[in-house]
């Protein structure tokens, strides 16, 4: 009897470290040659002295998803690219109508793709900073009350993306920086309560110039010790990010969201 508790509870061991060994996505990885090659760069700000988060663990962040995503195929994800990549608002709207789409299936699509592209090491933008962990639910919720809206122009259940020194109730709001890490005890600003009156869905937040500003004269743009170094999708560790805004734009330009915010300081 004592045998087979034993190898029962050996048995659960294994199954256990098997199934937390298949939920972790992102690793951290030597970044030491990267960082060299970088001082090689013609502009001084591309010299980057760090590109990784110290701070963030992707697969906490990612955590709330795991049943969802789980249950999503890269051939899902596939097979709805032609829809979602580079469509506008109205467009997806269209589809959503018409039932080639939903909500939840949406807000799936760009779940998976951030985990896809941010778990890469080689191609990896650090734009992401935290993601609502409720948004899949409430993408579900949207599809229940899919009536409540006629405009295609609608934000009505689309997945938006905020820079994060936007203030958020779901989400702290850091502006980047070590000291607001746990800046929990915040209240949606007045853009995010227009957002969500009008249906929108806050996806989560993104990266930036640490505090919307730079630090020093030569400081590299997109840079937070929070969210790590933000990379260009058009060319990863060669072209700037440009502006404060640095995870806003890229977020967009890499398809992670229907459309992101950004601020001017």
């Amino acid at each position: 009897m004592k045998k087979l508790l034993l190898l029962g509870g050996s048995l659960f061991f294994l199954l256990a470290c098997s199934e937390e060994k298949a939920t972790v996505f992102f690793k951290k990885y030597d970044e030491t040659s990267a960082l060299e090659m970088q001082q090689d760069h013609e502009k001084d700000r591309m010299k980057f002295k760090l590109i990784q988060s110290k701070y963030l663990d992707m697969n906490t962040i990612f955590k709330p998803f795991q049943d969802d995503l789980a249950s999503f195929s890269d051939e899902d994800y596939q097979s709805l690219k032609p829809i979602i990549l580079e469509s506008d608002i109205p467009s997806l709207q269209k589809n959503i109508k018409k039932g080639k789409l939903s909500y939840e299936k949406l807000t799936l699509f760009y779940l998976y793709r951030i985990r896809k592209f941010e778990s890469d090491s080689t191609r990896s933008l650090n734009a992401i900073i935290t993601l609502n962990p409720n948004v899949v639910k409430e993408a579900r919720e949207k599809d229940e009350n899919l009536k409540e809206f006629s405009s295609d122009y609608s934000v009505y259940g689309m997945p938006i993306l905020l820079k994060d020194n936007i203030n958020t109730k779901e989400m702290p709001t850091t502006a980047g920086a070590i000291a607001l890490a746990e800046n929990k005890n915040t209240e949606d600003a007045f853009i995010v309560k227009k957002l969500k009156e009008n249906g929108a869905l806050i996806l989560g937040k993104v990266n930036l110039s640490e505090w919307a500003y730079f630090f020093c004269s030569g400081c590299p743009l997109g840079y937070s010790a929070i969210g790590g170094q933000t990379l260009n999708p058009y060319g990863r560790k060669i072209f700037e990010t440009g502006g404060s805004s640095a995870g806003s734009g890229v977020a967009v330009a890499t398809n992670y969201a229907v459309a992101a915010v950004g601020t001017e300081t």
